[in-house]
């Protein structure tokens, strides 16, 4: 199963002077924005993805945007608002309810215009949800899957990992953000945002080609 990492940034994100050398590597850049004029910005500079972790719920005209330039966009669940999205999250049943809306999200992108092949779902992880929330939904990622769209998971350095881990510096969870990211490859994931892309791409490498025998 062929697998795509994205380099995520710290807790500071990056000035204009690291954003114009991320574009003039080569890289393949993914703006993460929930306004399609930021979004249109950044695609003007060369990114060529867009992430919007309210699913285009915020800004109705971030799909028309993906539409207009043949981008994927990445559509995201999460739980209120990033001010409040912690306090208190609760669910009946995360994965059937964090599906219905993905779906939903997706129809409403397919609606749009955005071709199936260029959507991918998100979870978000961390966003709205608590530790067993997170745990079964890496755990359920085969559900996602199964709506036919590409499944991003972004489960890097979170809290949950410390949690469970006793790693209190988020920069000490290399090895659980591994461990999150090959159970939900495992399950059918294919693209991952982590802090961490040498020793992620090692872990799948290895992984792929145990499968693979």
């Amino acid at each position: 199963m062929r697998a795509r990492i994205l380099s995520t940034w710290g807790p500071s994100p990056p000035g204009p002077a690291a954003g114009a050398l991320r574009l003039a590597s080569g890289a393949v850049v993914s703006i993460d924005t929930t306004l399609s004029a930021v979004a249109r910005f950044a695609l003007d500079a060369g990114a060529a993805i867009i992430n919007d972790v309210s699913a285009g719920r915020d800004d109705p005209a971030m799909l028309d945007l993906a539409v207009e330039r043949g981008v994927p966009i990445v559509l995201m669940h999460m739980l209120g608002e990033p001010k409040d999205m912690q306090v208190e999250p609760r669910y009946d049943n995360v994965v059937a309810e964090v599906r219905a809306f993905l779906a939903g999200r997706a129809a409403a992108a397919e609606a749009a215009g955005v071709p199936r092949e260029r959507i991918i779902v998100d979870p978000g992880i961390g966003f709205g949800k608590r530790l067993e929330h997170n745990l079964a939904l890496l755990a359920g990622v085969g559900e996602l899957v199964s709506l036919g769209y590409g499944v991003l998971v972004g489960p890097s350095r979170k809290g949950f990992i410390g949690t469970l881990t006793g790693q209190d510096d988020p920069h000490s969870r290399t090895a659980g953000t591994i461990a999150a990211c090959l159970a939900a490859w495992s399950r059918g994931a294919t693209m991952f945002r982590v802090h961490d892309v040498g020793p992620l791409r090692q872990a799948l490498a290895v992984a792929a080609a145990i499968d693979r025998a």
